[in-house]
Protein backbone atom coordinates (compact mmCIF):
# COMPACT_ATOMS: atom_id res chain seq x y z
CA UNK A 1 0.00 0.00 0.00
CA UNK A 2 1.34 3.21 -0.94
CA UNK A 3 2.04 5.61 2.29
CA UNK A 4 2.15 9.11 2.29
CA UNK A 5 5.60 9.20 2.36
CA UNK A 6 5.87 7.35 -0.52
CA UNK A 7 3.23 8.88 -2.28
CA UNK A 8 4.84 12.15 -2.17
CA UNK A 9 8.26 10.82 -3.17
CA UNK A 10 6.37 9.65 -6.90
CA UNK A 11 4.95 13.21 -7.13
CA UNK A 12 8.93 14.44 -6.64
CA UNK A 13 10.25 12.02 -8.98
CA UNK A 14 8.14 12.47 -11.69
CA UNK A 15 6.52 8.77 -11.34
CA UNK A 16 3.34 10.20 -11.55
CA UNK A 17 3.61 11.33 -15.25
CA UNK A 18 3.87 7.38 -15.94
CA UNK A 19 0.26 8.14 -15.95
CA UNK A 20 -0.50 10.78 -18.45
CA UNK A 21 0.19 13.60 -16.14
CA UNK A 22 2.51 15.47 -16.34
CA UNK A 23 4.84 16.00 -12.86
CA UNK A 24 3.65 19.60 -11.14
CA UNK A 25 6.71 21.92 -10.49
CA UNK A 26 6.35 22.32 -6.78
CA UNK A 27 6.19 26.41 -6.89
CA UNK A 28 2.65 25.65 -8.83
CA UNK A 29 1.73 23.06 -6.22
CA UNK A 30 2.08 24.71 -3.43
CA UNK A 31 -1.12 25.77 -1.46
CA UNK A 32 -1.43 30.01 -1.71
CA UNK A 33 -2.13 32.01 1.56
CA UNK A 34 -5.81 32.80 0.49
CA UNK A 35 -6.71 29.11 -0.59
CA UNK A 36 -7.99 27.07 2.35
CA UNK A 37 -5.27 24.37 3.53
CA UNK A 38 -6.71 21.01 3.44
CA UNK A 39 -5.20 18.07 5.66
CA UNK A 40 -1.57 17.73 4.74
CA UNK A 41 -2.34 13.77 4.31
CA UNK A 42 -4.43 14.56 1.27
CA UNK A 43 -3.57 17.73 0.20
CA UNK A 44 -1.09 16.15 -2.31
CA UNK A 45 -3.86 13.61 -4.10
CA UNK A 46 -6.49 16.86 -3.79
CA UNK A 47 -3.73 18.99 -5.94
CA UNK A 48 -3.41 16.12 -8.46
CA UNK A 49 -7.15 15.85 -9.01
CA UNK A 50 -7.43 19.38 -9.75
CA UNK A 51 -4.89 20.13 -12.21
CA UNK A 52 -5.05 16.84 -14.50
CA UNK A 53 -6.54 17.32 -17.61
CA UNK A 54 -10.38 15.97 -17.99
CA UNK A 55 -8.80 13.96 -20.90
CA UNK A 56 -5.75 12.78 -18.93
CA UNK A 57 -7.98 11.56 -15.73
CA UNK A 58 -8.74 8.25 -16.07
CA UNK A 59 -5.25 7.25 -17.00
CA UNK A 60 -4.58 9.40 -13.79
CA UNK A 61 -6.99 7.51 -11.36
CA UNK A 62 -6.16 4.21 -12.75
CA UNK A 63 -2.27 4.65 -12.01
CA UNK A 64 -2.76 5.72 -8.49
CA UNK A 65 -5.27 2.46 -8.05
CA UNK A 66 -2.58 0.30 -9.17
CA UNK A 67 0.11 2.45 -6.78
CA UNK A 68 -1.92 1.37 -4.09
CA UNK A 69 -3.33 4.53 -3.33
CA UNK A 70 -6.21 3.34 -0.48
CA UNK A 71 -10.09 3.54 -1.31
CA UNK A 72 -11.09 6.06 1.30
CA UNK A 73 -8.31 8.31 0.36
CA UNK A 74 -9.50 8.80 -3.14
CA UNK A 75 -12.89 9.31 -1.80
CA UNK A 76 -11.39 12.01 0.33
CA UNK A 77 -9.76 13.88 -2.17
CA UNK A 78 -12.61 13.69 -4.97
CA UNK A 79 -14.97 15.10 -2.29
CA UNK A 80 -12.72 17.44 -0.79
CA UNK A 81 -11.50 18.71 -4.76
CA UNK A 82 -15.27 19.30 -4.89
CA UNK A 83 -15.54 21.62 -1.82
CA UNK A 84 -12.46 23.65 -2.67
CA UNK A 85 -13.30 24.83 -6.13
CA UNK A 86 -17.03 24.56 -6.98
CA UNK A 87 -19.12 27.55 -5.68
CA UNK A 88 -21.93 25.91 -3.44
CA UNK A 89 -23.89 28.66 -4.33
CA UNK A 90 -26.39 27.93 -5.29
CA UNK A 91 -26.45 24.52 -4.10
CA UNK A 92 -26.77 22.08 -6.81
CA UNK A 93 -26.49 22.40 -10.85
CA UNK A 94 -22.14 21.97 -10.88
CA UNK A 95 -21.93 21.26 -7.20
CA UNK A 96 -23.55 17.71 -7.61
CA UNK A 97 -20.30 16.68 -7.87
CA UNK A 98 -19.77 17.15 -4.07
CA UNK A 99 -23.84 15.62 -3.61
CA UNK A 100 -23.03 13.10 -5.51
CA UNK A 101 -20.03 11.48 -3.61
CA UNK A 102 -21.60 9.81 -1.13
CA UNK A 103 -24.27 8.11 -3.74
CA UNK A 104 -21.19 6.92 -5.30
CA UNK A 105 -19.96 5.72 -2.40
CA UNK A 106 -22.99 3.22 -1.63
CA UNK A 107 -23.24 2.16 -5.05
CA UNK A 108 -19.73 1.33 -4.77
CA UNK A 109 -20.13 -1.01 -1.64
CA UNK A 110 -22.97 -2.93 -2.94
CA UNK A 111 -21.01 -3.73 -6.53
CA UNK A 112 -19.11 -7.13 -7.48
CA UNK A 113 -15.59 -6.48 -6.82
CA UNK A 114 -14.13 -6.19 -10.26
CA UNK A 115 -16.76 -3.04 -10.71
CA UNK A 116 -16.24 -1.38 -7.38
CA UNK A 117 -14.37 1.77 -8.90
CA UNK A 118 -15.98 2.46 -11.25
CA UNK A 119 -18.13 4.91 -9.59
CA UNK A 120 -14.79 6.52 -8.36
CA UNK A 121 -14.07 7.16 -12.44
CA UNK A 122 -17.63 8.53 -13.28
CA UNK A 123 -17.46 11.05 -9.93
CA UNK A 124 -13.86 12.36 -10.79
CA UNK A 125 -15.16 13.10 -14.36
CA UNK A 126 -17.83 14.83 -13.02
CA UNK A 127 -15.79 16.90 -11.08
CA UNK A 128 -13.88 18.17 -14.14
CA UNK A 129 -16.49 18.81 -15.68
CA UNK A 130 -18.12 21.09 -12.82
CA UNK A 131 -14.59 22.46 -12.38
CA UNK A 132 -14.27 23.82 -15.96
CA UNK A 133 -17.93 25.29 -15.67
CA UNK A 134 -16.76 26.85 -12.19
CA UNK A 135 -14.27 28.29 -13.82
CA UNK A 136 -16.29 30.12 -16.52
CA UNK A 137 -18.37 31.43 -13.87
CA UNK A 138 -15.89 33.03 -11.65
CA UNK A 139 -13.91 30.62 -10.35
CA UNK A 140 -14.57 30.68 -6.77
CA UNK A 141 -12.03 29.03 -4.03
CA UNK A 142 -12.73 28.15 -0.75
CA UNK A 143 -10.21 30.83 0.58
CA UNK A 144 -9.21 30.79 4.25
CA UNK A 145 -11.66 31.45 6.77
CA UNK A 146 -11.02 35.74 7.57
CA UNK A 147 -11.33 37.67 10.56
CA UNK A 148 -11.33 36.84 14.53
CA UNK A 149 -13.15 34.00 15.45
CA UNK A 150 -15.46 33.98 18.33
CA UNK A 151 -14.85 32.66 21.50
CA UNK A 152 -15.72 28.80 21.73
CA UNK A 153 -18.04 29.29 24.54
CA UNK A 154 -20.09 31.93 21.98
CA UNK A 155 -19.66 30.38 19.24
CA UNK A 156 -23.08 28.90 18.92
CA UNK A 157 -24.60 32.38 19.92
CA UNK A 158 -23.03 33.52 17.16
CA UNK A 159 -23.45 30.87 14.34
CA UNK A 160 -27.44 31.04 15.47
CA UNK A 161 -27.72 34.76 15.36
CA UNK A 162 -25.57 34.89 12.09
CA UNK A 163 -27.78 32.02 10.68
CA UNK A 164 -30.87 33.89 11.73
CA UNK A 165 -29.59 37.21 9.70
CA UNK A 166 -28.20 35.16 6.95
CA UNK A 167 -24.74 36.29 7.56
CA UNK A 168 -22.49 34.67 5.57
CA UNK A 169 -18.87 35.94 6.73
CA UNK A 170 -20.17 35.89 10.77
CA UNK A 171 -21.25 32.11 9.97
CA UNK A 172 -18.39 31.52 8.69
CA UNK A 173 -15.85 32.17 11.43
CA UNK A 174 -18.56 30.77 13.88
CA UNK A 175 -19.03 27.24 12.24
CA UNK A 176 -14.99 27.23 12.02
CA UNK A 177 -15.00 28.06 15.91
CA UNK A 178 -17.33 25.20 16.31
CA UNK A 179 -15.40 22.80 14.68
CA UNK A 180 -12.04 22.97 16.33
CA UNK A 181 -13.49 23.47 19.89
CA UNK A 182 -17.36 20.99 19.44
CA UNK A 183 -17.38 17.50 18.84
CA UNK A 184 -18.74 16.51 15.92
CA UNK A 185 -22.52 15.06 16.95
CA UNK A 186 -22.73 18.08 18.82
CA UNK A 187 -22.51 20.08 15.29
CA UNK A 188 -24.21 17.82 13.35
CA UNK A 189 -27.76 18.10 15.57
CA UNK A 190 -27.31 21.87 15.52
CA UNK A 191 -27.47 21.88 11.56
CA UNK A 192 -30.42 19.98 10.83
CA UNK A 193 -32.93 22.38 10.95
CA UNK A 194 -31.13 24.89 8.66
CA UNK A 195 -30.75 22.07 6.11
CA UNK A 196 -34.40 21.65 6.24
CA UNK A 197 -35.94 25.46 6.79
CA UNK A 198 -35.73 26.07 3.21
CA UNK A 199 -36.98 24.35 0.03
CA UNK A 200 -36.15 27.06 -2.58
CA UNK A 201 -33.96 25.21 -4.23
CA UNK A 202 -35.78 22.08 -4.73
CA UNK A 203 -34.48 20.21 -1.59
CA UNK A 204 -30.74 20.41 -2.13
CA UNK A 205 -29.89 22.09 1.18
CA UNK A 206 -30.81 19.20 3.61
CA UNK A 207 -29.33 17.21 0.71
CA UNK A 208 -26.06 18.92 0.95
CA UNK A 209 -26.32 18.56 5.15
CA UNK A 210 -27.32 15.11 4.76
CA UNK A 211 -24.52 13.91 2.37
CA UNK A 212 -21.71 15.69 3.81
CA UNK A 213 -22.16 14.46 7.37
CA UNK A 214 -22.26 10.64 5.52
CA UNK A 215 -19.69 11.48 3.76
CA UNK A 216 -17.43 12.62 6.70
CA UNK A 217 -18.35 9.90 8.24
CA UNK A 218 -16.19 7.18 5.65
CA UNK A 219 -13.62 9.76 4.59
CA UNK A 220 -12.79 11.33 8.30
CA UNK A 221 -13.79 14.46 10.62
CA UNK A 222 -10.52 15.65 10.42
CA UNK A 223 -11.97 17.15 6.91
CA UNK A 224 -15.03 18.70 8.53
CA UNK A 225 -13.54 21.85 8.66
CA UNK A 226 -13.72 23.07 4.63
CA UNK A 227 -16.57 20.55 4.33
CA UNK A 228 -18.91 22.40 6.94
CA UNK A 229 -17.43 26.01 5.75
CA UNK A 230 -18.61 25.19 2.13
CA UNK A 231 -21.96 23.64 3.81
CA UNK A 232 -23.02 27.03 5.72
CA UNK A 233 -22.22 29.17 2.44
CA UNK A 234 -24.62 26.97 0.47
CA UNK A 235 -27.52 26.92 3.70
CA UNK A 236 -27.24 30.86 3.00
CA UNK A 237 -27.84 31.12 -0.40
CA UNK A 238 -30.90 32.96 -1.81
CA UNK A 239 -31.18 35.20 1.67
CA UNK A 240 -34.91 36.29 3.78
CA UNK A 241 -36.78 38.11 0.77
CA UNK A 242 -36.00 36.19 -2.69
CA UNK A 243 -38.78 34.83 -3.86
CA UNK A 244 -37.20 30.62 -5.81
CA UNK A 245 -39.79 28.56 -7.30
CA UNK A 246 -42.79 29.80 -5.81
CA UNK A 247 -41.66 30.66 -2.35
CA UNK A 248 -39.77 33.27 -0.32
CA UNK A 249 -38.67 32.33 3.01
CA UNK A 250 -41.21 33.84 5.10
CA UNK A 251 -43.75 31.99 3.02
CA UNK A 252 -42.69 28.54 3.59
CA UNK A 253 -43.68 25.95 6.67
CA UNK A 254 -40.92 26.82 8.76
CA UNK A 255 -41.98 29.63 10.68
CA UNK A 256 -45.05 27.86 11.83
CA UNK A 257 -43.63 24.67 12.33
CA UNK A 258 -40.83 25.94 14.55
CA UNK A 259 -43.84 27.97 16.23
CA UNK A 260 -45.48 24.55 16.75
CA UNK A 261 -43.02 22.30 17.98
CA UNK A 262 -41.18 25.04 20.05
CA UNK A 263 -44.84 24.96 21.68
CA UNK A 264 -45.43 21.43 22.08
CA UNK A 265 -41.52 20.48 23.01
CA UNK A 266 -39.97 23.62 24.97
CA UNK A 267 -36.67 24.79 24.09
CA UNK A 268 -33.98 23.61 26.35
CA UNK A 269 -36.14 20.24 27.10
CA UNK A 270 -35.05 17.28 26.73
CA UNK A 271 -38.11 15.80 27.08
CA UNK A 272 -41.75 17.06 25.08
CA UNK A 273 -45.04 18.13 27.05
CA UNK A 274 -47.17 16.16 29.33
CA UNK A 275 -49.95 16.55 26.33
CA UNK A 276 -48.01 15.21 23.74
CA UNK A 277 -47.82 11.03 23.13
CA UNK A 278 -44.86 9.28 24.09
CA UNK A 279 -44.90 7.25 21.65
CA UNK A 280 -45.25 9.21 18.90
CA UNK A 281 -42.15 8.19 17.26
CA UNK A 282 -42.16 4.33 18.02
CA UNK A 283 -42.66 2.06 14.91
CA UNK A 284 -46.41 1.33 13.63
CA UNK A 285 -48.47 2.41 10.23
CA UNK A 286 -52.31 1.91 9.55
CA UNK A 287 -52.88 1.82 5.48
CA UNK A 288 -56.51 3.95 6.40
CA UNK A 289 -54.68 6.67 8.34
CA UNK A 290 -51.54 6.71 5.80
CA UNK A 291 -54.34 6.87 2.39
CA UNK A 292 -55.85 9.71 4.29
CA UNK A 293 -52.70 11.64 4.69
CA UNK A 294 -51.67 11.41 1.07
CA UNK A 295 -55.44 12.49 0.16
CA UNK A 296 -54.87 15.58 2.54
CA UNK A 297 -51.38 16.50 1.03
CA UNK A 298 -53.25 16.48 -2.41
CA UNK A 299 -56.06 18.83 -0.94
CA UNK A 300 -54.18 21.08 1.40
CA UNK A 301 -52.23 23.82 1.51
CA UNK A 302 -48.93 23.67 3.01
CA UNK A 303 -49.36 25.53 6.32
CA UNK A 304 -52.98 23.55 6.81
CA UNK A 305 -51.67 20.06 6.23
CA UNK A 306 -48.90 20.94 8.63
CA UNK A 307 -51.31 21.89 11.29
CA UNK A 308 -53.63 18.75 10.32
CA UNK A 309 -50.81 16.44 11.04
CA UNK A 310 -48.95 17.96 14.09
CA UNK A 311 -52.22 18.38 15.85
CA UNK A 312 -53.57 14.95 14.90
CA UNK A 313 -50.10 13.21 15.48
CA UNK A 314 -50.19 15.40 19.16
CA UNK A 315 -53.67 13.16 19.53
CA UNK A 316 -52.27 10.32 19.14
CA UNK A 317 -54.39 9.01 15.95
CA UNK A 318 -50.81 7.71 14.27
CA UNK A 319 -47.70 7.67 14.73
CA UNK A 320 -44.73 9.44 12.82
CA UNK A 321 -44.10 6.36 10.53
CA UNK A 322 -47.65 6.76 9.17
CA UNK A 323 -47.05 10.42 8.45
CA UNK A 324 -43.37 9.37 7.03
CA UNK A 325 -45.47 6.68 4.49
CA UNK A 326 -47.03 9.37 3.47
CA UNK A 327 -44.13 11.79 2.76
CA UNK A 328 -42.55 8.98 0.49
CA UNK A 329 -45.52 8.02 -0.88
CA UNK A 330 -46.52 11.81 -2.25
CA UNK A 331 -43.00 12.02 -3.55
CA UNK A 332 -43.26 9.25 -5.61
CA UNK A 333 -46.28 10.02 -6.53
CA UNK A 334 -45.42 13.76 -7.55
CA UNK A 335 -42.40 11.98 -9.65
CA UNK A 336 -44.69 9.87 -11.18
CA UNK A 337 -47.41 13.00 -11.99
CA UNK A 338 -44.49 15.04 -13.11
CA UNK A 339 -41.42 12.82 -14.35
CA UNK A 340 -38.29 15.03 -14.57
CA UNK A 341 -35.86 17.16 -12.60
CA UNK A 342 -39.01 18.68 -9.95
CA UNK A 343 -40.25 14.96 -9.20
CA UNK A 344 -36.80 13.41 -9.24
CA UNK A 345 -36.22 15.94 -5.75
CA UNK A 346 -39.50 15.15 -4.05
CA UNK A 347 -37.69 11.74 -4.27
CA UNK A 348 -34.21 13.10 -3.12
CA UNK A 349 -35.18 15.45 -0.43
CA UNK A 350 -37.83 13.34 1.22
CA UNK A 351 -34.72 11.03 1.41
CA UNK A 352 -32.41 13.81 3.44
CA UNK A 353 -35.05 14.65 5.66
CA UNK A 354 -35.92 10.93 6.75
CA UNK A 355 -32.14 10.37 6.95
CA UNK A 356 -31.82 13.27 9.57
CA UNK A 357 -34.53 12.47 11.62
CA UNK A 358 -33.02 9.50 11.58
CA UNK A 359 -29.93 10.41 12.84
CA UNK A 360 -31.39 13.39 15.02
CA UNK A 361 -31.20 12.81 18.86
CA UNK A 362 -33.17 15.30 20.23
CA UNK A 363 -37.49 14.66 19.96
CA UNK A 364 -38.07 18.77 19.06
CA UNK A 365 -35.42 18.30 16.12
CA UNK A 366 -37.09 15.05 14.93
CA UNK A 367 -40.35 16.35 14.98
CA UNK A 368 -39.70 19.40 13.09
CA UNK A 369 -37.83 17.67 10.77
CA UNK A 370 -41.17 15.36 10.09
CA UNK A 371 -43.61 18.45 9.88
CA UNK A 372 -41.17 20.09 7.65
CA UNK A 373 -41.34 16.97 5.36
CA UNK A 374 -45.02 17.11 5.05
CA UNK A 375 -44.56 20.52 4.25
CA UNK A 376 -42.49 20.01 1.72
CA UNK A 377 -44.40 18.00 -0.08
CA UNK A 378 -47.12 19.91 -0.59
CA UNK A 379 -45.00 22.67 -1.85
CA UNK A 380 -43.79 21.08 -4.33
CA UNK A 381 -47.10 20.08 -5.19
CA UNK A 382 -47.95 23.83 -5.54
CA UNK A 383 -44.91 24.80 -7.34
CA UNK A 384 -45.14 22.15 -9.75
CA UNK A 385 -48.73 22.56 -10.52
CA UNK A 386 -47.63 25.87 -12.46
CA UNK A 387 -44.88 24.55 -14.30
CA UNK A 388 -43.95 22.57 -17.09
CA UNK A 389 -47.43 21.32 -18.06
CA UNK A 390 -48.66 20.98 -14.89
CA UNK A 391 -49.07 17.66 -13.50
CA UNK A 392 -51.03 14.61 -14.28
CA UNK A 393 -53.84 12.73 -12.65
CA UNK A 394 -51.54 9.61 -11.67
CA UNK A 395 -52.93 8.60 -8.46
CA UNK A 396 -49.35 6.19 -6.97
CA UNK A 397 -52.00 4.25 -4.60
CA UNK A 398 -53.92 2.79 -7.44
CA UNK A 399 -52.00 0.34 -9.93
CA UNK A 400 -50.39 1.87 -12.53
CA UNK A 401 -51.68 1.62 -15.93
CA UNK A 402 -49.22 0.43 -18.46
CA UNK A 403 -48.95 -3.36 -19.10
CA UNK A 404 -49.28 -5.74 -16.36
CA UNK A 405 -46.63 -7.95 -16.80
CA UNK A 406 -47.15 -11.09 -14.72
CA UNK A 407 -44.26 -13.55 -13.83
CA UNK A 408 -44.83 -16.69 -12.57
CA UNK A 409 -43.12 -16.97 -8.69
CA UNK A 410 -40.79 -19.79 -9.41
CA UNK A 411 -39.60 -17.12 -12.35
CA UNK A 412 -38.24 -14.02 -10.14
CA UNK A 413 -35.62 -13.64 -12.99
CA UNK A 414 -38.58 -12.77 -15.57
CA UNK A 415 -39.60 -10.19 -13.30
CA UNK A 416 -37.01 -7.90 -12.27
CA UNK A 417 -35.85 -8.54 -16.60
CA UNK A 418 -39.44 -7.00 -17.52
CA UNK A 419 -38.71 -3.88 -15.43
CA UNK A 420 -35.17 -3.40 -16.36
CA UNK A 421 -35.87 -4.20 -20.26
CA UNK A 422 -38.93 -1.10 -19.92
CA UNK A 423 -36.81 1.30 -18.28
CA UNK A 424 -36.18 4.12 -20.51
CA UNK A 425 -38.50 2.61 -23.49
CA UNK A 426 -42.05 2.59 -21.78
CA UNK A 427 -42.46 4.58 -18.47
CA UNK A 428 -45.80 3.19 -17.56
CA UNK A 429 -44.59 -0.17 -18.42
CA UNK A 430 -41.73 -0.08 -16.20
CA UNK A 431 -43.96 1.34 -13.57
CA UNK A 432 -46.48 -1.70 -13.91
CA UNK A 433 -44.01 -4.13 -13.74
CA UNK A 434 -42.09 -2.60 -10.56
CA UNK A 435 -45.11 -2.45 -8.92
CA UNK A 436 -45.89 -6.10 -9.61
CA UNK A 437 -42.32 -7.07 -9.01
CA UNK A 438 -43.03 -5.56 -4.91
CA UNK A 439 -45.99 -7.48 -5.08
CA UNK A 440 -44.63 -10.40 -6.08
CA UNK A 441 -41.85 -9.94 -3.32
CA UNK A 442 -44.49 -9.77 -0.57
CA UNK A 443 -47.00 -12.41 -1.57
CA UNK A 444 -44.24 -15.27 -1.79
CA UNK A 445 -42.05 -13.57 0.77
CA UNK A 446 -39.37 -13.64 -1.25
CA UNK A 447 -37.91 -10.01 0.28
CA UNK A 448 -34.71 -11.24 -1.45
CA UNK A 449 -36.24 -10.11 -4.66
CA UNK A 450 -36.11 -6.48 -4.05
CA UNK A 451 -32.71 -7.09 -3.81
CA UNK A 452 -31.73 -8.94 -6.53
CA UNK A 453 -33.51 -6.03 -8.15
CA UNK A 454 -31.64 -2.87 -6.77
CA UNK A 455 -28.35 -4.83 -7.22
CA UNK A 456 -29.14 -5.32 -11.09
CA UNK A 457 -30.38 -1.57 -10.62
CA UNK A 458 -26.96 -0.64 -9.36
CA UNK A 459 -24.71 -2.60 -11.85
CA UNK A 460 -26.34 -0.17 -14.21
CA UNK A 461 -25.86 2.93 -12.83
CA UNK A 462 -21.99 2.14 -12.30
CA UNK A 463 -21.92 1.18 -16.03
CA UNK A 464 -24.35 3.57 -17.82
CA UNK A 465 -24.99 6.87 -15.55
CA UNK A 466 -24.90 10.16 -17.31
CA UNK A 467 -25.57 12.29 -14.78
CA UNK A 468 -25.43 12.79 -11.03
CA UNK A 469 -29.19 12.59 -10.32
CA UNK A 470 -28.45 8.82 -11.82
CA UNK A 471 -26.63 7.98 -8.79
CA UNK A 472 -28.72 10.24 -5.92
CA UNK A 473 -32.31 8.97 -7.57
CA UNK A 474 -31.36 5.96 -7.86
CA UNK A 475 -29.47 5.18 -4.03
CA UNK A 476 -32.20 7.57 -2.59
CA UNK A 477 -35.27 5.37 -3.89
CA UNK A 478 -34.06 2.53 -2.71
CA UNK A 479 -33.17 3.50 0.91
CA UNK A 480 -36.72 5.03 0.95
CA UNK A 481 -38.60 1.53 0.01
CA UNK A 482 -36.23 0.46 3.25
CA UNK A 483 -38.24 3.15 5.47
CA UNK A 484 -41.65 2.88 4.46
CA UNK A 485 -43.80 0.08 5.88
CA UNK A 486 -44.25 -2.87 3.84
CA UNK A 487 -47.78 -2.21 2.57
CA UNK A 488 -46.78 0.49 0.49
CA UNK A 489 -43.24 -0.94 -1.08
CA UNK A 490 -44.85 -1.76 -4.09
CA UNK A 491 -46.33 1.57 -4.47
CA UNK A 492 -42.72 3.32 -4.07
CA UNK A 493 -41.05 0.71 -6.42
CA UNK A 494 -43.56 1.99 -8.82
CA UNK A 495 -41.91 5.15 -9.32
CA UNK A 496 -38.25 4.33 -9.52
CA UNK A 497 -38.10 3.65 -13.08
CA UNK A 498 -38.88 7.22 -14.10
CA UNK A 499 -35.25 7.70 -13.27
CA UNK A 500 -33.10 4.90 -13.67
CA UNK A 501 -31.32 2.94 -15.98
CA UNK A 502 -32.25 0.32 -18.16
CA UNK A 503 -30.46 -2.36 -20.09
CA UNK A 504 -30.73 -0.99 -23.91
CA UNK A 505 -28.96 2.25 -22.64
CA UNK A 506 -25.38 2.87 -23.91
CA UNK A 507 -22.16 2.50 -21.17
CA UNK A 508 -20.79 5.80 -20.57
CA UNK A 509 -17.47 6.13 -22.28
CA UNK A 510 -15.75 6.81 -19.30
CA UNK A 511 -16.70 3.97 -17.62
CA UNK A 512 -15.39 1.85 -20.93
CA UNK A 513 -11.92 3.49 -20.67
CA UNK A 514 -12.23 2.64 -16.74
CA UNK A 515 -13.00 -0.81 -17.42
CA UNK A 516 -9.74 -0.99 -20.34
CA UNK A 517 -7.54 1.28 -18.08
CA UNK A 518 -7.89 -1.30 -14.95
CA UNK A 519 -7.69 -4.28 -17.57
CA UNK A 520 -11.37 -5.61 -16.38
CA UNK A 521 -12.95 -4.48 -19.91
Amino acid sequence: MTTRRDFMALGASGLLGATGLPAVAADKSRVTADLVRLDAGIEPLVRLLERTPRTQCVGMLAGQVRQGVPYRQLLAALFLAGIRNVNPQPPGYKFHCVFVIHAAHQLSLDLPADQRLLPLFWALDNFKVSQAKDIEEGDFNLAAVRGRLPAPEKAWDEFRAAMADWDEQRADRAIVALVRSRGAHEIIEGLWEYGARDYRNIGHKPIFVANTWRTLQTIGWQHAEPALRSLVLGLLDYGKAERVNKFAFTDQVFLGNRRFVDAVMPPGSQRSSSRWPANWSRPGSQVSRVSGLVEAMRSLDPHACCRLVGERLGKGEFRAQAAWDAVHLMAGELMIRQPGIYGIHTVTSANALHTAYQLAALPATRLLLLLQAVGWMVQFREFMATTRGGLNKSDILVRPPGRQVKPRPDDSRSAIEAVLGAIGQDAGTAAAAARGLGELAAASKQPALLGDFASAVRQLIARKATDAHHYKYGMAIFENLDRVSPAFRPHVLAAAPYFLRGRKDPDTPVVTRALDALGAG
